[in-house]
């Protein structure tokens, strides 16, 4: 063969075989559904909306949504059983596909404004929302309809995606700092049983009027009421929590006795991780920490702004 065809072959032939060594590009894809439940809360029944993949039970938080390291493409196909329209967004995840415009309607003086940050799912439909280039990272979705009505009613969850997830380590974001062996999640939200009640009863808008002054009466943990829990470390390796706010104030989450280290916020991975004692957790955000510590005894956690209002 002519050798000066060789030689401009040569950055072809090197091109494919890189190709062919680079990890294939996949697609996740979850059938989210969004319908209402009744649950007990302190002795009192109070109708929830939540998420749940297919036919399983809804719940709130909604079920945890776990991309692989080699997925690149989230598809979620979200049917609504509510009788209210309802969208989904993922703050933080910027490949959002806008393949339609967001929902608006006319006020009493007759301009356009919006009621969702995305397109809508109207009820009885099924909508397809995709994202591409889907970054590592703790991530809170939630309904980007009428958002302080419907994060109240429930329908929030955990999405999450490693850098790596090499056993026994694991790799939440690039960089030696990272690294961790177990995890644990705590999703922060709250209950206002006035605005619950006012849509059990088809009254809000006229009894509640708006969530402006709402008051919860309820702090919850993973769904549950909250006033205190606990966490464990242990040896080889570190701890990652997972921490997100559902609420529509601040939390301030403390391991009593030891410090964390902060990683990141919102998927996006400190320059230099710090060390906090109270965490300060901004309403609809995350942050990742890691707890370092080889004892396996557990730490009592609390929320510095909530404790004494239990």
């Amino acid at each position: 063969m002519n050798r000066s065809l060789i030689k401009s072959l040569a950055p072809v032939m090197l091109s494919v075989f890189c190709l062919l060594l680079a990890p294939r590009a996949s697609t996740v894809t979850f059938n989210l559904r969004a319908a209402s439940y009744t649950k007990t809360v302190n002795g009192r029944q109070v109708l929830m909306w939540g998420f749940a993949i297919g036919n399983n039970a809804p719940t709130s938080p909604g079920p945890a949504l776990t991309v692989s390291v080699a997925d690149n493409t989230l598809i979620i196909n979200l049917k609504n059983e509510l009788d209210v329209p309802i969208s989904i967004v993922i703050p933080g995840q910027n490949g959002f596909v806008r393949d339609a415009s967001h929902a608006t309607f006319a006020d009493t003086s007759g301009r356009s404004r919006s009621r969702s940050f995305v397109k809508e799912t109207q009820p009885g439909q099924t909508v397809q929302y995709v994202w591409n280039n889907v970054t590592p990272g703790t991530y809170l979705y939630h309904s980007g309809s009428h958002p302080a009505l419907q994060v109240q009613m429930g329908l929030y969850g955990l999405l999450r995606k490693d850098f790596t997830n090499t056993r026994p380590l694991s790799q939440a974001y690039n960089g030696v700092s990272y690294f961790f062996t177990r995890q644990t999640v705590w999703i922060f939200g709250e209950i206002d049983f006035d605005v619950h009640d006012a849509v059990r009863d088809g009254t809000y808008g006229t009894t509640v009027k708006s969530m402006i002054h709402s008051t919860p009466d309820v702090y919850l943990l993973n769904g549950q009421p909250f006033v205190t829990t606990s966490v464990a470390g242990g040896p080889q390796g570190a701890t990652l929590i997972r921490m997100l706010n559902a609420c529509y104030d601040e939390r301030i989450p403390v391991v009593n006795g030891t410090h964390l280290k902060i990683v990141a916020e919102d998927g996006r991975k400190y320059s230099y991780p710090k060390l906090e004692n109270a965490v300060n957790l901004p309403a609809l955000k995350t942050r990742d920490a890691l707890l370092e510590t080889a004892s396996s005894s557990p730490l009592t956690v609390y929320d510095r702004r909530t404790l004494s209002k239990q």
